[in-house]
């Protein structure tokens, strides 16, 4: 049975394709609409050929990191709230979260994270709280 959308588009952007069908698949069930790539610079190319409502973003990626893609986007000009993830325990997450939002990012997440926080902070980016 197809879940009732919401009309609103995010952008997972995560060199890891299990967390990304983890994302796609929570904010699926939840109305959003899911468009996935698996590297800093195919995420820029999404990007630049879609209209988004949302981006969820690894910041340790190899090649273009979700730091460098954070700086590529200038998500304070483009008004398109990024949630920046760290893999990193909170020793060595907290840092790169840091500075993600030192560069634009509206929020960030630890990839422990519940299912509902991420669905929570989605919709709260997206104007849908």
């Amino acid at each position: 049975m197809q879940e009732k959308r919401n009309g609103k588009r995010v952008l997972a952007i995560d060199d890891d394709p299990l967390a990304r069908e983890i994302y796609k698949s929570i904010l699926e069930n939840a109305g959003f609409e899911v468009v996935t790539a698996g590297d800093g610079k195919s995420g820029i190319a999404a990007f630049k050929s879609g209209k988004f409502d949302c981006i969820l973003l690894d910041i340790f990626m190899p090649g273009l990191s979700g730091l460098d893609v954070i700086e590529s986007l200038d998500p304070s000009n483009s008004k398109i709230p990024v949630i920046a993830i760290s893999g990193g325990g909170a020793a060595t997450g907290a840092q790169p979260l840091l500075l993600a939002a030192s560069l634009g990012a509206s929020a960030s997440l630890c990839k422990d994270f519940e299912h509902e926080d991420l669905v929570r902070k989605v919709m709260e980016l997206t104007g849908l709280a």
